[in-house]
């Protein structure tokens, strides 16, 4: 892993000489005690910088990571929570617990090899400019970003699941915020009470592991996000689609979600050969295709075959899209689905294309 450490010491150099703006947020392994606050709307540094604080019992903040090879062979995710169970129901924290770094890996012949979610002892999220570099103590694992988001580096080194290795996300599309691109004042809720920040929409990834001996190495399309909030994530949505996807010249994000009461939100993103095309939250429709397109979705439909989805990018046109799934990677007890597979369209009436897509549905509304 010389060339592990070697991207290592040049983050970190990048980083020491980066924005003069930074902050640091220590998180002790329990939940606080008393309320919790959150910033909602964008300032003009710390896209990628914690959200909450401090992080009680019913608040959470995240953040993920993935990488998809084109041929949707091979899959690799990363997340690093700040969240109680009770805060966002998916989280695996034990008891009053808040903090563990979660890894995922799927490679040929073992669709769902590799899923763990570690408990940390503490972690620190260090914030330079716009970017952000955490280490979740205990979990051998941590993520390290530049200041202005264009390069990360995800590591791990984790003998109890004899895993060890890192991905690189060279950014390939600008930031952006639920309506608008990455500048101060931008709402950054996605729907009410949910935070969103999309620090790197598109990212040429390389994928380098040690898998108990085996190594398994791919490029491919990468992705990072964060959420944050302040009440359970279970009171405020009730259902929702997300996904991402590099299609010929495009980078793509889409989100369509209900809250429990069945009012829908919706954000789009499109950026053209790394020049943002439109970052919206209007005139977005994602339904779901072929087998389990129940929709509204409920919890235990199962996970959808495909979607389609449209973007209305105005003067710009309409980015009309259908993703067809290769592999159904995880299904969290029918209420949680995450899927890789195709990418094919393009803006209506201009050429199609094909690409590689990863997607995830919550699904928390109960049947009928």
């Amino acid at each position: 892993m010389l060339r592990f450490a070697s991207v290592i010491s040049l983050l970190a150099s990048i980083v020491a000489a980066g924005d003069r703006w930074s902050s640091t947020q220590i998180y002790s392994p329990d939940a606080a005690v008393g309320d919790s606050g959150a910033l909602f709307t964008s300032t003009a540094h710390g896209l990628d910088a914690p959200k909450v604080t401090p992080v009680n019992a019913t608040s959470y903040d995240w953040w993920y990571f993935d990488a998809v090879s084109e041929d949707q062979q091979y899959n690799v995710v990363f997340t690093f929570l700040a969240a109680p169970a009770s805060g966002f129901p998916s989280s695996a924290a034990p008891d009053n617990a808040i903090l563990q770094a979660a890894f995922f890996l799927s490679y040929p012949g073992h669709e769902t090899s590799y899923y763990t979610a570690i408990p940390a002892t503490d972690a620190t999220v260090v914030s330079v400019g716009n970017g952000a570099n955490g280490h979740f103590e205990g979990t051998g694992m941590g993520f390290t970003g530049t200041p202005h988001m264009d390069y990360y580096v995800v590591y791990l080194d984790s003998p109890s699941i004899g895993v060890k290795g890192y991905m690189t996300l060279q950014s390939l599309a600008p930031a952006h915020y639920p309506c608008g691109p990455a500048e101060a004042g931008q709402d950054m809720t996605i729907m009410p009470g949910v935070g969103w920040a999309n620090a790197v929409p598109d990212a040429a990834a390389t994928v380098e592991l040690d898998v108990n001996g085996t190594s398994v190495n791919f490029s491919g399309v990468g992705y990072h996000d964060k959420n944050w909030g302040i009440t359970p994530f279970q009171n405020n949505v009730g259902s929702w689609y997300w996904g991402h996807g590099r299609l010929g010249p495009y980078s793509i994000v889409w989100y369509d979600a209900l809250t429990p009461t069945g009012a829908e939100y919706v954000s789009g993103y499109v950026a053209c050969d790394g020049k943002i095309l439109g970052a919206v939250c209007s005139n977005v429709s994602v339904r779901p295709t072929g087998a389990n397109a129940t929709y509204p979705p409920v919890i235990g439909v199962g996970s959808p075959q495909g979607f389609h989805i449209e973007i209305d990018l105005g003067a710009e046109g309409t980015m009309v899209l259908d993703a067809a799934a290769t592999f159904h990677n995880v299904d969290q007890g029918g209420s949680y689905y995450r899927s890789t597979g195709t990418l094919t369209g393009g803006i209506r009436g201009q050429q199609a294309f094909n690409g590689t897509a990863l997607w995830e549905e919550f699904a928390l509304l109960p049947p009928a």
